[in-house]
């Protein structure tokens, strides 16, 4: 078939490499002047920065990483050390580090300070937290929010909100508020993983020599917005903003909901639409620069992940060092990337601002993720959509790589690549 994908982001790309290695003609519609995957990435004193920086567990995104293993993409193992600090009105004070240790790769508390004045504590809300999440997976109640989950069980806030929270956010990117209306089961997944001392992985050549992959032997339409999707007999034909009219036999449109409004015919996608309108979208920046003011204040106290709190937990930012993940960085200057930032970040070491727009997941998504499914089963269906915002769980990329699975899958090509070990080299010297 001829078949058509509307944006380049990780579905869109997933979408277009399963359905091309099943022998379909595809073209990809990308509104932006390049590849909406690594649209921001960008390079820093002959470096690549990746924007947002990714690393991967290999059971939590077991998909994307046998993607990239079908695509014989090299992968490496980093370890993510973090800090922890306290923002007081006139100063910055680091309470916590880790480190992992040589074997298992166990994270653990490498301070005296965070041993002496919060070991105990911390030790405890592990404990906790391992008691409340086997209660949890044990019960018939597990459609709960994150936030009903902390309500009913007793972890000690400082391991809560000062360690595991922080965690939660760097991998999910939206605000507290939102990620308490997360439902709780994918996160306790995730952080239940998270503890098993894996290493993250990382692609060797960053996003970009994995969009290079994805796009091999597929037609990109950069800088070519969609006006106009419309169904015409056995066809669908699409226009861009150059004003061609093109015809397809299927189309997968891989944007955000928010925007399919814009060229989805008002009258044939009518109930599509007003299913597709009710999912929820947030953003937030993200912010590339050289300003260390982020980091703890003392220099061996920097870490891969630094966060930093009020002693409320009402103001919160993490920061990734770059150059502790990014062997093209090594030997370069610092250069960090902090999410959402509450401390003023000097303008003159401003890289550049990249604003991400996240989905919303909470109870409503997930019965809408459902409706949305049932009608991509009905017969005759020509037009599909696909994204992180349209599959439930976490991380976000596994998301989008899993619903394109499942688009195709329905298209009659299930993915060939599902259980694939990723290839892992030696790790390179790195930057901590």
């Amino acid at each position: 078939m001829d078949i058509a994908v509307i944006g380049s982001g990780m579905a869109g790309l997933a979408a277009a490499r399963i359905l091309k290695d099943a022998g379909h003609n595809i073209t990809i519609f990308e509104a932006l002047p390049g590849r909406g995957m690594d649209s921001h990435s960008t390079e820093f004193e002959g470096g690549i920065i990746d924007a947002p920086l990714r690393v991967m567990n290999p059971h939590l995104w077991k998909n994307t990483l046998s993607l990239a293993a079908h695509l014989g993409i090299q992968t490496f193992p980093v370890r993510t050390y973090m800090a922890c600090s306290w923002l007081f009105e006139d100063k910055t004070e680091t309470w916590l580090t880790t480190s992992r240790t040589r074997i298992g790769n166990i994270p653990i508390i490498n301070n005296r300070k965070g041993i002496q004045q919060y070991g105990w504590r911390l030790v405890k809300g592990m404990l906790q937290l391992k008691t409340a999440i086997a209660k949890f997976f044990k019960s018939k109640d597990q459609d709960m929010t994150l936030a009903e989950f902390i309500n009913r069980n007793e972890i000690e806030e400082v391991f809560w909100h000062g360690a595991v929270m922080p965690v939660l956010y760097t991998i999910c990117t939206c605000n507290p508020k939102t990620i308490g209306e997360w439902p709780a089961k994918p996160l306790l997944v995730f952080l239940r993983q998270l503890t098993d001392g894996d290493a993250l992985l990382r692609i060797q050549g960053g996003t970009p020599a994995l969009v290079n992959k994805l796009i091999e032997g597929v037609c990109i339409k950069s800088g070519s917005a969609i006006v106009s999707i419309k169904e015409q007999g056995d066809k669908v034909l699409v226009k861009n903003t150059e004003l061609e009219t093109l015809e397809f036999d299927r189309v997968v449109v891989a944007t955000p909901t928010i925007k399919m409004a814009q060229f989805l015919d008002a009258e044939q996608f009518a109930e599509d639409l007003q299913l597709l309108q009710q999912f929820k979208f947030e953003q937030g920046d993200l912010v590339i620069h050289t300003d260390s003011s982020v980091m703890p204040p003392k220099r061996k106290d920097w870490a891969v992940l630094s966060y930093m709190m009020d002693r409320k937990f009402t103001r919160q930012q993490f920061t990734v060092w770059l150059n502790s993940i990014e062997p093209s960085l090594v030997g370069k200057s610092p250069v960090f990337q902090t999410w959402r930032p509450v401390t003023p970040i000097d303008p003159k070491k401003i890289i550049s601002t990249v604003t991400l727009t996240r989905a919303v997941v909470d109870t409503q998504t997930v019965a809408l993720n459902k409706q949305l499914q049932q009608r991509h089963q009905t017969e005759g269906r020509k037009v599909f959509f696909c994204g992180s915002w349209s599959c439930d769980g976490l991380p976000i990329l596994e998301s989008a790589v899993t619903s394109a699975m499942h688009i195709a899958e329905i298209m009659g090509a299930p993915a060939s690549f599902v259980g694939l070990k990723p290839k892992v080299e030696v790790a390179p010297q790195l930057g901590y």
